[in-house]
């Protein structure tokens, strides 16, 4: 069927639905070979996106220009090495990851790679939220944890 594109946002309802609530935002970063084919892992994240699982906020294809400097790539040069429609991530470019967090990006690559940045909202639970909202629950804390921080605690144990 017809993919909706990754960035259209669910309709907020007034009463308390799975719309409502707003999971963890994490961020995703991989680095490849230049003229990687990365549309097996796209299609995995939109697979998460149809499922409801996670919303993508931003997306971005960047690379490393000369002397370092980050120089994103739009979705029809990584299209050339893709064997997946990209066209559903039109639009979802929406500047959450600025300047400084693209140049962080190119500092761990060499010339001839590049990454995927992915900014997306943990939906996972969203069903269970509503329910529990539905018979007087309320949303106290969300959040992720820092995996460096559990690891060292379960080290610690």
């Amino acid at each position: 069927g017809a993919r909706r594109p990754v960035n259209a946002r669910r309709e907020v309802h007034a009463t308390a639905s799975v719309d409502t609530f707003a999971g963890p935002v994490s961020f995703l970063v991989f680095g490849f070979p230049a003229s990687t084919s990365v549309g097996a892992g796209l299609e995995a994240v939109l697979e998460h996106v149809d499922n409801g699982n996670i919303d993508i906020l931003d997306i971005e294809f960047v690379t490393r220009g000369s002397g370092g400097v980050p120089v994103t790539l739009t979705l029809a040069e990584v299209q050339e090495h893709s064997n997946v429609d990209l066209s559903v991530f039109e639009g979802a470019f929406s500047g959450i990851l600025e300047t400084d967090d693209l140049v962080s990006i190119v500092a761990e690559l060499k010339n001839d790679q590049f990454a995927i940045a992915l900014v997306y909202e943990d939906r996972t639970l969203a069903q269970a939220a509503a329910k529990w909202a539905s018979v007087g629950g309320f949303e106290v804390f969300s959040g992720g944890v820092d995996i460096e921080e559990l690891s060292s605690t379960l080290e610690q144990e």
